[in-house]
């Protein structure tokens, strides 16, 4: 009877290991979104939320655009669809800028850090992808609101699609000795839902 109970036992096991046994599937390779260049991977201490969303911190300026009149640090925080053309949190991001003392954040400060910002990223990145983005025709226009700034971004998103973009990006200067900007970004209208997830990340203005 033992030599059966050890039989059964033993056929047992291995039929629960063959169940377990797992399948392989080869999926096609796809090619990764190519990211800004040079990050660090380092905490983030400007924008812990949402934890989720993968971050990033590069410092200022940026290898993609060395002319950029500001010293600092970025960090940025990307929508799980932020490389996705077909998701609706496409390049949907957060991001906030630190600046070294000595660095005032007015209107004029901003369009020009933010111009000369994404004109180089424009530029170097598609240039990577073999996309075409002339950094002449990128525009940037900012109108003040109560609390900061609305702007609006013209160019050619430069990572997934090599197509024109229209970016809107609400903007929340901070003064102080280290002065601060946060922001989001997003090609959605104002009134997407996708903006309100973003604004839940931002401080609230005094």
């Amino acid at each position: 009877m033992k030599g059966k109970v050890w039989l059964l036992a033993a056929l047992f096991s291995v039929s629960v290991l063959a169940q377990e046994e797992p399948t392989v599937t080869q999926e096609p390779a796809s090619p990764d979104p190519v990211d800004p260049p040079v990050t660090e991977a380092v905490a983030m201490t400007l924008l812990t939320k949402p934890a989720g969303w993968r971050g990033e911190r590069i410092a200022l300026p940026p290898e993609f655009a060395p002319e950029l009149p500001f010293k600092g640090v970025e960090e940025m925080r990307f929508a799980p669809g932020m490389f996705d053309p077909q998701a609706s949190d496409f390049f949907s991001y957060l991001f906030a800028f630190s600046l070294e003392p000595g660095h005032a954040l007015n209107k004029a400060s901003i369009q020009e850090l933010l111009s000369v910002y994404y004109r180089g990223l424009c530029d170097t990145v598609a240039a990577d992808n073999e996309f075409d983005c002339d950094p002449e025709q990128v525009s940037l226009t900012i109108t003040t609101v109560l609390g900061g700034y609305l702007a609006e971004l013209n160019w050619v998103e430069p990572f997934v699609t090599g197509k024109p973009q229209t970016l809107y990006l609400e903007l929340l200067p901070i003064p102080g000795e280290r002065p601060l900007l946060y922001g989001a970004a997003s090609p959605q209208d104002l009134n997407h839902e996708q903006w309100r997830i973003l604004r839940r990340y931002l401080p609230t203005p005094e």
